[in-house]
C-alpha cells in the first residue's frame, strides 16, 4: 500500500463493507472477522435464469416459468433483505467509494462459484442511468461497479455503448404491466460493432422483476450479441 494511502486511511478509517464496523487500518479487509464467518452469500438451488432461491427441484422459479426473459441466466451475490441498508448507503447517500469494496465481493464471488462463466465472459456493460438522473447523482452505481469488478476479473467493460434515451418513472413505483410499458424503448446502442459476436455480462445493484435487465437485453441482442447473462448484487426474493 502506497503510504499516501495509509496517510488518507488515518483520516477516512476503513469500514467493514457490510456492517460498518471499523476494520485495522494497512491490511487493505473489507469485511469484519464476523462478517466474513457469518456472510449469507447466494448458494444453493437458485432459479437458473433469475438467481433466486427456489426451494423444489425445479430449474426455474415459478416466476420464470411463465416470464418470458430473453436474458440467457442471472446471477446475484446476496439476496437483497440482507443487504439493503448497503445499497442505500452506496446509492442514496453518494458514497461513491463503496463500488471498489462490493466490486471485490462481486468479482470474488465470480471467481469463486462461476469460473466458467468468467472465462466467456467477453465484455461488461452496466445497466445505464437517463444521463440527467446521472447528473443530479453524480455517478451511476452499476457504471461503478461494472468497471471495478473488470479490473477484479480481467475482462473489458464499455461504460457508454448502452444508453438511456428516455427518461422513465422509478420502476419502484409501478406495478409488472406498468414496468414493461415504461421501460420499452428506453435503451439503445451506440456502437453495434463492440457488441456483435459476444458474450455480454450486464451489470446491475439490484435485480427486482427483470423487466429493465430484459428490455437492455432485447436492445443487446438486436445488435448482434451472442449471449447476454446478467450479475447483480443483490436480487429481491419476492416481488
Amino acid at each position: 500500500m502506497r503510504f499516501c494511502d495509509i496517510i488518507l486511511q488515518w483520516f477516512y478509517p476503513p469500514r467493514c463493507i457490510l456492517c460498518g464496523k471499523l476494520l485495522p487500518i494497512v491490511k487493505q479487509e473489507i469485511l469484519c472477522n464476523e462478517c466474513q464467518n457469518t456472510v449469507q452469500w447466494k448458494e444453493g438451488a437458485v432459479c437458473q435464469k433469475c438467481g433466486r432461491s427456489i426451494y423444489t427441484n425445479e430449474k426455474y422459479c415459478e416466476r420464470c416459468q411463465k416470464a418470458n426473459f430473453v436474458f440467457e441466466k442471472g446471477i446475484a451475490v446476496f439476496s437483497y433483505s440482507d443487504v439493503r441498508d448497503v445499497i442505500a448507503h452506496f446509492k442514496f447517500h453518494y458514497w461513491k467509494r463503496d463500488a471498489v469494496p462490493l466490486a471485490k465481493l462481486m468479482g470474488d464471488y465470480l471467481l469463486t462459484h462461476y469460473t466458467e462463466l468468467v472465462e466467456q465472459t467477453e465484455l461488461l456493460i452496466p445497466v445505464p442511468m437517463y444521463e440527467k438522473k446521472q447528473k443530479i447523482r453524480g455517478f451511476n452505481q452499476s457504471e461503478l461497479l461494472a468497471k471495478a469488478i473488470s479490473e477484479r476479473i480481467e475482462k473489458p467493460y464499455s461504460a457508454n455503448n448502452l444508453k438511456r434515451i428516455r427518461n422513465t418513472q422509478p420502476q419502484s413505483l409501478l406495478n409488472a404491466e406498468q414496468r414493461k410499458q415504461n421501460i420499452k424503448g428506453a435503451f439503445s446502442v451506440e456502437n453495434a460493432e463492440e457488441i456483435k459476436g459476444k458474450t455480454v455480462l450486464l451489470i446491475d445493484d439490484i435485480f427486482t422483476t427483470g423487466t429493465t435487465v430484459n428490455e437492455c437485453s432485447k436492445v443487446l441482442y438486436e445488435s448482434g450479441a451472442k449471449r447476454v447473462l446478467f450479475f447483480s448484487l443483490a436480487v429481491v426474493e419476492s416481488v
